[in-house]
């Protein structure tokens, strides 16, 4: 037999406590007479399940104090002089204290007794032989004012740890109705899931708890594009920017065919996806819109990986660069730098910072640079290789130890403001070498701190934006 856990908050007796019937079992005509507030769940519990093998009770200091009640005053009419937790005891015929577990609860500090009943509820799944060895359920009848929060708190935190309610119940209470049915609330509870799932999704990028909310309640009908968002998740994640791309056209498909027409929670939820993904979702989408998608997330490794892999192959297809080089002089650069894999456009690049520019890496640079306030300061990073268009790069042959001179003519759009663009090829440049560092993990002391790379980031941003003409 599975050992049943129950948590609930105890409710503070009336001066007249009346019995009622409570029926739990669907069409049942028949009731069960209860007096405590907190019977009817724990009962069902018992008589369903077989057994109660611990009780965990939220309890504030007015349900431990003992009060004087009259019982059935329409019946026995009995004077009586107990607390509501041993009310509750004594109508459960508890005898056994170790299978009770009292926490106190401070009306306006919830926080040590969720922490206490999570704790608890872990140790004794810790303690468990087997997965199905334990049964978790919540009664949300009775307790203080904010109860519901604080047992949203509980599930959710145990959640972590995939600890999860078997069932939520209450008492649907209505004083003139001849019985009191109990109710299921695990579905309603869900609910909660699903709006914690739209927070995590706003601030993070993230669809786990909105795919883990749908597969709670029909694996089968879980809504595509949240499978979507969950693939686009973990391909950020992986900075796999290739899937990245391919999933985003996906989900841009997705959002455009939706059906609004039935009324479902995912329907609250289009405009967060469309507010959220913004430009991501237009076919006119660039590079440089995921850039900043990255960096408002704070995805800052992301943005660098994406930068250094996407967009000098955008700057080329914008017009915004062009370049002339025979292909066997842009093979000899390749192999000169090691990067015979490398794209030609990232190879270009990767060549114009060889000779135009003095600094190597955001922390030794960002003292000249003002901590990358403002475009001007990125100036006082050019040699005099930036002002001519004809680029002669002198790379040396690390195989043979011989330097190689290779010419080429690198040309900006016209109309766009060509210090602007060698801005954006510093920035990138900078941001490329701290990738490699993010990459390789590197240990030294010449990382930018994550202040600094955002301000790095968006700068890049600014930049670009101006270029692009937007």
């Amino acid at each position: 037999m599975k050992k049943n856990i129950i948590v609930l908050s105890m409710s503070t007796l009336g001066e007249k406590i009346y019995p009622y019937n409570f029926v739990y079992k669907e069409n049942d005509k028949t009731g069960e007479k209860y007096y405590s507030q907190l019977e009817p769940i724990s009962r069902m519990i018992l008589e369903r399940e077989g057994s109660l093998d611990k009780i965990i009770i939220l309890a504030t200091k007015s349900t431990q104090k003992e009060q004087e009640f009259i019982l059935d005053p329409n019946g026995k009419n009995e004077k009586r002089t107990c607390s509501a937790i041993d009310f509750y005891k004594e109508r459960m015929e508890l005898k056994n204290e170790e299978k009770i577990k009292i926490v106190d609860v401070e009306e306006k500090e919830f926080t040590p007794a969720i922490s206490k009943v999570v704790e608890m509820i872990r140790s004794l799944y810790a303690e468990k032989k087997s997965e199905n060895e334990l049964k978790l359920w919540i009664d949300t009848q009775g307790g203080f004012r904010n109860i519901t929060l604080v047992m949203n708190a509980i599930i959710s935190l145990l959640k972590t740890d995939n600890i999860e309610p078997d069932g939520i119940y209450s008492v649907n209470f209505n004083s003139k109705a001849e019985l009191q049915p109990i109710i299921d609330q695990t579905e309603t509870y869900k609910i909660f899931q699903f709006v914690s799932g739209i927070n995590e999704f706003s601030r993070y990028g993230r669809a786990e708890q909105l795919e883990d909310y749908y597969d709670s309640i029909s694996p089968e009908n879980t809504p595509k594009v949240i499978r979507k968002m969950k693939d686009i998740t973990e391909a950020i994640q992986m900075c796999n920017m290739i899937e990245f791309e391919n999933y985003l056209k996906d989900l841009r498909k997705l959002v455009k065919e939706r059906d609004t027409s039935e009324k479902n929670l995912l329907n609250i939820f289009w405009k967060q996806i469309e507010n959220d993904y913004g430009q991501l979702l237009e076919e006119s989408c660039t590079g440089l819109d995921i850039v900043e998608w990255f960096y408002k997330k704070k995805f800052y490794q992301q943005a660098i990986t994406y930068i250094e892999a996407k967009l000098p192959q955008e700057w080329v297809e914008r017009g915004i660069l062009s370049y002339k080089v025979s292909k066997n002089r842009l093979n000899d650069l390749k192999k000169c730098l090691k990067k015979e894999w490398a794209k030609d456009e990232n190879t270009i690049i990767d060549g114009i910072g060889i000779r135009c520019f003095k600094w190597k890496s955001i922390k030794e640079s960002s003292k000249d640079a003002n901590e990358f306030n403002d475009c001007s300061k990125l100036r006082n990073a050019r040699n005099d290789g930036y002002k001519t268009l004809k680029r002669k790069w002198s790379v040396k042959n690390t195989y043979n130890n011989k330097t190689k001179v290779i010419w080429s003519t690198i040309l900006i759009k016209e109309g766009i403001n060509a210090d602007t663009v060698m801005d954006i090829i510093l920035l990138y440049k900078l941001l490329k070498n701290e990738r490699n560092k993010f990459n390789h993990m590197s240990d030294k002391n010449d990382r930018a701190d994550q202040e600094t790379l955002g301000k790095v980031i968006r700068l890049f941003i600014e930049c670009g934006r101006e270029v692009y003409g937007d």
